[in-house]
């Protein structure tokens, strides 16, 4: 549903049943707990603490390019007088 204005416009899709597919998003979520209930496990049993929270990995490191040379291009002129006679 979406709101327009002051009202809710309903929204409609057609789609064929075959074409209908669950979400895998659930999936990663119960293998996720699942591996952090074993680690929490291991991990109490060894008297030890962890954190099970994901991380944002953060930005990529940057890098330096070597050895490039810069190359000035020029356009090709376009004569459209030309281009619409046979020779």
């Amino acid at each position: 549903m979406q709101q327009i204005g002051g009202r809710i416009a309903r929204k409609r899709i057609h789609v064929r049943i075959e074409h209908v597919q669950h979400s895998r998003c659930r999936e990663d979520f119960l293998n996720r707990r699942k591996a952090n209930d074993e680690a929490k496990a291991e991990a109490k049993k060894a008297g030890k603490t962890i954190v099970t929270k994901r991380t944002i990995p953060g930005p990529r490191d940057g890098f330096t390019l070597e050895n490039v040379k810069t190359e000035i291009l020029t356009p090709i002129p376009y004569d459209i007088v030309r281009e619409g006679i046979k020779y």
